[in-house]
């Protein structure tokens, strides 16, 4: 019990405990102070994302996220990124299927000019068409390059199979016919409907001062609060305005799908399994029994596909942290003169003995070890504390990311064995998708079994 005290006493300097108000409008603000850092860190979390797009409208909360850069009432085209050049600063963005999230960093002296840009954008965004058409044909190239990029595309196919219903199946840029139906009208009616104070969270990580939070409420306090009754159980969860979808606790039994892109010069394999959302007691066990399966020298895959059976060019295996089940993948680029089937079948006989019998305690040890220094180093920085604690508020609480870590480390091997059984037994059906060499410039795709 000491040692897991201990641990957690190392996760939790690296990730501290945020000081947290929600204003009269609703926006939450949190603070991580950090007075010894020299910049402070913005992350300014909607909980807007893919999975709130219209039904003909695909990928508009990504479209926004590039409109929100072409400027707002007080400052205007062009001006967010010369302020912030200006000013020595950065600044950067992304959509996922939840959420979208926005972030600024400035040396410590400047950085309330990111709470002067980030009201100005969710108050009075401009939206000219003329921008909107522009950052269009932008998006349109960005699609392009994901369609023409093997492993891209080949995941898009996989979860298009594994979700074939929820929105975690369509790709988050949308697709060129759902861009040319987006206007500025569709794109301003998102904006009006999902980027309101009471849909978001501001987080300021770093050497902000004890008066960050007055900077941060004189900042928003212009800005409306919510009218009308939120008791519906989205705006009673601070998810305001989202499409609910059904939530299953353990993963069904699926019929395997299979596919085949031709594309690249190398075999590529993909292994999709439905896994538990987020905020599942699972999630963390799923990860340490994936680090058990493919990260670092002395893992399963790595020792049986790439460092020892000389088959692969690399093996992975990551899981998705979603607001709904989401996504386990296992990965593999297949060397030359490797036959794809022999990789097909030790991905799915690892998968099948890992589900069998419970790894050992050597493995857990080892795993958890990785994994407790991959979060230390990973939340180093005040701008990963930030997105961390920023993306953990929208989707579950400030206290998510410890919660998860306390399970992970706390997890018994007999716990991890029925972990194993619930989410990565190949028996609940799969998805195998293949992305193999050919001579021509076409791309097929099929599908059987």
């Amino acid at each position: 019990m000491s040692r897991l005290r201990s641990e957690l006493t190392l996760l939790g300097a690296a990730l501290p405990t945020p000081a947290i108000i929600t204003m009269a409008n609703g926006l939450t603000v949190a603070t991580l102070d950090r007075p010894d850092a020299p910049v402070v860190s913005s992350a300014l979390c909607y909980r807007a994302g893919r999975r709130d797009d219209g039904p003909q409208h695909g990928g508009t909360a990504h479209f926004l996220e590039h409109m929100m850069f072409r400027g707002a009432a007080r400052f205007g085209a062009s001006e967010i990124d010369r302020l912030t050049r200006g000013a020595g600063g950065s600044n950067n963005a992304f959509t996922t299927h939840d959420a979208t999230l926005y972030e600024f960093a400035f040396a410590r002296d400047r950085w309330h000019l990111a709470l002067e840009l980030e009201a100005d954008r969710m108050q009075s965004l401009l939206l000219a068409p003329e921008d909107v058409d522009r950052e269009r044909q932008v998006i349109e190239e960005e699609i392009a390059m994901y369609r023409d990029d093997p492993w891209d595309a080949l995941e898009e196919a996989v979860f298009s199979k594994l979700f074939p219903r929820h929105p975690y199946g369509k790709p988050v840029l949308g697709r060129r016919q759902d861009l040319q139906r987006t206007d500025a009208d569709v794109l301003r009616s998102f904006h009006q409907t999902h980027y309101r104070p009471e849909n978001a969270v501001l987080v300021l990580a770093g050497a902000v001062g004890e008066d960050a939070i007055d900077r941060a409420v004189a900042a928003f306090d212009t800005l409306p609060v919510p009218a009308g009754d939120r008791n519906d159980s989205n705006a009673a969860a601070g998810r305001t305005g989202r499409t609910a979808f059904p939530r299953e606790t353990e993963p069904q039994h699926r019929a395997d799908q299979r596919l085949v892109r031709r594309a690249g010069e190398a075999p590529r394999l993909l292994i999709g399994l439905r896994g538990p959302a987020g905020d599942d007691s699972d999630q963390p066990l799923v990860d340490l029994l994936l680090s058990v399966l493919a990260t670092g020298r002395s893992s399963r895959l790595q020792r049986k596909l790439v460092d020892g059976g000389q088959l692969c060019a690399f093996a992975g295996a990551q899981i998705a942290e979603t607001l709904d089940p989401g996504a386990i993948l296992l990965s593999a680029e297949v060397l030359p003169g490797v036959e794809p089937q022999r990789v097909e079948e030790e991905m799915i006989a690892a998968l099948t003995k890992l589900a069998q019998e419970p790894p050992s305690r050597a493995e857990i040890r080892r795993a958890r070890r990785m994994l407790i220094a991959d979060w230390i180093f990973g939340h180093e920085r005040v701008h990963q504390q930030a997105v961390t604690t920023a993306l953990a508020m929208a989707s579950f609480d400030a206290g998510h990311p410890l919660r998860q870590a306390e399970r992970l480390l706390a997890a018994s091997p007999e716990a991890l064995h029925q972990a194993a059984q619930r989410w990565l037994d190949p028996a609940h059906g799969t998805v195998v998708g293949w992305s193999l060499p050919t001579d021509d410039a076409e791309t097929e795709a099929s599908e059987g079994r």
